[in-house]
């Protein structure tokens, strides 16, 4: 009987644990270029975490800006929010649509027209945003065109 308690005990507690390698939080805030709110731009978390962090990288995170530029962040795996820590932050507004891989120029259709500087969108984003454990709505950015 006591055997029979332990295994259910067990069963509950590793039940309820939370496996992921990683932490997420909530994470929103609004996006601005040149002062006025960046309506439909796609805003990017990347985990910037590196061997020396001690932290095992998550998934990227991404969201779209509504009409007055805010926004609130979903993981790949439709988790809410983020990854806790350093991220390096990538917003576009760009869209083209009826591309293939092998075949981009040809079928290219540009839907969206890109807003923002290219700096904003590479990998080498100046922007970064430590994502704190107990999340954040104050995750803001603001844009020059300058």
């Amino acid at each position: 009987m006591r055997l029979a308690r332990y295994l259910v005990l067990m069963a509950a507690v590793v039940g309820c644990s939370d496996s992921r390698p990683y932490k997420t939080a909530a994470v929103s805030g609004r996006v601005t270029l040149d002062g006025q709110p960046l309506a439909r731009a796609r805003v990017l978390f990347h985990p910037a975490h590196t061997a020396q962090d001690g932290l095992l990288s998550g998934p990227e995170a991404y969201a779209e800006t509504d009409s007055d530029g805010k926004y609130s962040l979903t993981t790949v795996f439709k988790e809410k929010g983020a990854t806790v820590g350093r991220n390096r932050v990538m917003i576009s507004t760009g869209r083209v649509e009826g591309t293939e891989e092998n075949d981009r120029a040809k079928n290219a259709k540009v839907v969206a027209p890109e807003k923002v500087p290219q700096k904003y969108f590479t990998d080498k984003a100046p922007l970064h945003f430590d994502v704190p454990a107990g999340g954040t709505n104050a995750a803001n950015f603001d844009l020059t065109t300058r």
